[in-house]
């Protein structure tokens, strides 16, 4: 390097520390979350993960300042102006101050203001100018700086350093040289079926499928009429609740049998359920014989963070099933992007937190969020259900073993509601709402717990999500043409539901939060035998985590002990099973992990066609008639105390043992 010269490695050093000092303060930020459902053990790779990626960014940035210092030192070299390292550093330091302190204004004078790409752009032009025009006054100290600096970053650089270079070996060992939980190790086992006669399972579940939205359950829309004819020679349950309002906690009861309280998985990311090594469905199915498959299209629900990878056959990695990697799949944190799509495919399955670089919250995150390309050409799907349906065909096509459980859990009709022509328009033919961009800016510019005045658009986003459902129902008609078709139906059971509903009403947009109204936990469960030609209507109330009870009655295992739910496959041959209550709950509010007992959240009992609602921050309590009142708007908390207090003593009851288990340690 010429004397005088612009030096990357001065450059990259003062980058580095900032970065590392970044990354340390949104560790700290994010351990505290982190800690409500996973141990630090699990916490130490996903930093060592981000650590690594994020020094290439790094080393990026630091390029992306050098190279302009370096091209713009020529120029000035030849009027005879000396450009530094040091007048580059001064720079850099200027322009971090200056950023934080426009960050700072907005945050105190323009909190509300939502800014547009545009002026993002020209604010940042205008800080760079101010930027360059002070370094330029100060010049003259530059190199005075450089050796301050300089000296005071070296310790870090090396501490940071050695962090980096210590991450490289624990991701390679998660990552490679640990047996990680969701590695497909083989599509095919060498071990034999055990017994031919039992039937092969399909669990079909569909992701945030409201029954409300569902012609086949009455409503008014014709949303799902190939599921309405199919179910016509089904066992269809009229009254079925999930067990929570959101993905993670729900499908460990789906997987388990037992309620959130009792599995202790109360967060989106999801700690593995109390017992899961031992007890699960999918593992008893494979104790008995079973080749199980998992095609899951929600990475929330995978199987490694359910902890159940072990009782799986074949489980591809949940980014396989999106269209393109350049596309983003939700709404919220987006997934499968172009950036975190090729990273959840490497490390996914074996470290958590993969997207943590292009998380909202994390200013990289937000970078990329300003500037990405115009999302409005996005107008359909980046994960149809065809591409789980058709990777579950192609494993049918190579013959796996018989009998065989499959789950295929597809995102849609999952936010956003982008179905392709032409379902789109089907059931509103306005221009709102066509495109992933306007969902999504509808979405992140208004609070969830909307306003009332707002309710019309609200209902035009319903439409949309209704034409998604309606396309589901497509290719639901097509899957079971093409299991028809290899002749798979006479001796397959097909179950139809899904991992909880999705809310259009009650001032509530989307799903999870606080509430637990109907559109939220009445789920489809429609279940149709090999060969079966009759239909049954079932209005009795049943439970999410009958589910799993069903299949192993279907399967011919012995229901277990532990588990909560009961076969429903006496009601499917007209008997009778003792009624008794139903619940479901939100407790993301809560630690699950360190023995600590359920204080926050919701929960929600049904008994006869009575259900309440408890909210217990609050201590309120709503009660409905549901066969009066179907729509909960009608509170009979005061006007039936006696029903009301029946039932808040049976949470309170449950609630009491199931904290008695949590911090007796059992």
């Amino acid at each position: 390097m010429k004397k005088g010269s612009v030096s990357y490695r001065q450059i990259f050093r003062l980058v580095f520390v900032l970065f590392s000092l970044y990354l340390m303060r949104d560790a700290f930020f994010r351990w505290d979350g982190f800690s409500f459902y996973a141990s630090f053990s699990e916490f130490l790779p996903s930093v060592a993960l981000v650590s690594i990626l994020w020094t290439f960014a790094a080393a990026f940035a630091a390029f992306s300042v050098w190279l302009p210092a370096r091209l713009f030192q020529w120029p000035c070299r030849r009027r005879g102006w000396k450009i530094g390292t040091g007048h580059v550093i001064l720079f850099i330091l200027v322009f971090l101050l200056l950023q934080v302190a426009a960050l700072k204004l907005k945050q105190g004078l323009f909190l509300d203001y939502r800014t547009s790409v545009g002026i993002k752009l020209l604010i940042l032009s205008g800080v760079v100018s101010v930027a360059v025009f002070l370094t330029w006054l100060s010049r003259g100290k530059a190199e005075k700086w450089m050796r301050v600096v300089n000296t005071a970053v070296t310790p870090l650089v090396w501490l940071f350093g050695v962090f980096v270079v210590l991450s490289v070996p624990l991701v390679a060992y998660y990552t490679w040289g640990k047996q990680a939980d969701g590695t497909v190790r083989r599509e095919f086992p060498a071990t034999p079926a055990v017994d031919r006669k039992r039937p092969n399972i399909v669990l079909v579940t569909f992701d945030t499928l409201s029954a409300r939205d569902m012609s086949a359950y009455g409503y008014d829309k014709q949303t799902t009429p190939f599921i309405d004819a199919w179910a016509r020679s089904a066992s269809l349950f009229t009254r079925a609740e999930a067990e929570s309002n959101f993905t993670t906690p729900a499908t460990a009861s789906l997987v388990t049998g037992k309620r959130v309280w009792t599995h202790r998985t109360y967060h989106l990311a999801g700690s593995r359920p109390g017992g899961i090594d031992t007890e699960s469905m999918p593992l008893l199915l494979k104790k008995n014989g079973y080749y199980n498959m998992a095609f899951i299209v929600n990475p929330f629900t995978s199987v490694n963070v359910l902890g159940i990878s072990e009782s799986f056959d074949a489980a591809p990695n949940a980014a396989e099933f999106a269209l393109s990697v350049e596309y983003p799949v939700t709404g919220s944190d987006v997934y499968f992007g172009i950036i975190d799509g090729p990273i959840y495919r490497l490390f996914g399955d074996k470290i958590r937190m993969t997207d943590w670089l292009v998380k909202s919250t994390f200013i990289f995150g937000k970078l990329a969020g300003g500037i990405s390309r115009d999302l409005s050409e996005i107008t359909a799907t980046n994960v149809p259900p065809e591409r789980a349906f058709d990777r579950f065909l192609s494993v049918l096509d190579g013959n796996p073993p018989q009998p065989f459980f499959a789950w295929i859990h597809l995102l849609p009709p999952h936010f956003p509601y982008l179905a392709p022509a032409p379902y789109k328009g089907m059931f509103d033919s306005s221009t709102e709402f066509r495109t992933f961009k306007s969902q999504v800016q509808f979405k992140t510019s208004n609070n969830l717990f909307y306003p009332q005045e707002i309710q019309p658009v609200i209902d035009i986003m319903r439409s949309r999500y209704d034409e998604l459902i309606r396309y589901c129902d497509r290719q639901f008609e097509e899957f079971i043409a093409q299991l028809s078709k290899r002749n798979l139906l006479d001796n397959t059971v097909i179950i139809l539901s899904s991992d909880h509903g999705e809310s259009f009403e009650n001032n509530f947009f989307t799903h999870g939060g606080p509430h637990l109204y109907e559109q939220l936990t009445h789920i489809p469960l429609i279940i149709r035998e090999p060969g079966q030609t009759e239909g049954r209507v079932i209005d009795g109330l049943v439970e999410q985590i009958d589910i799993p009870a069903t299949i192993l009655d279907l399967a011919g295992i012995p229901v277990p002990r532990w588990m909560e739910g009961r076969s429903l496959v006496p009601l499917m041959r007209g008997e009778r099973l003792p009624p008794r209550p139903a619940f479901s709950m939100n407790l993301e509010t809560n630690r699950s992990r360190g023995g600590h007992p359920i204080t926050k959240g919701t929960i929600a009992v049904w008994e006869g066609d009575y259900k309440l609602i408890y909210y217990m921050k609050k201590k309120k309590a709503l009660l409905f008639n549901l066969k009066e009142d179907p729509d909960e708007l009608d509170n009979l908390f005061e006007r039936e105390p006696e029903t009301g207090r029946r039932l808040l003593a049976l949470i309170t009851e449950n609630l009491a043992r199931a904290n008695g288990k949590i911090t007796g340690g059992e």
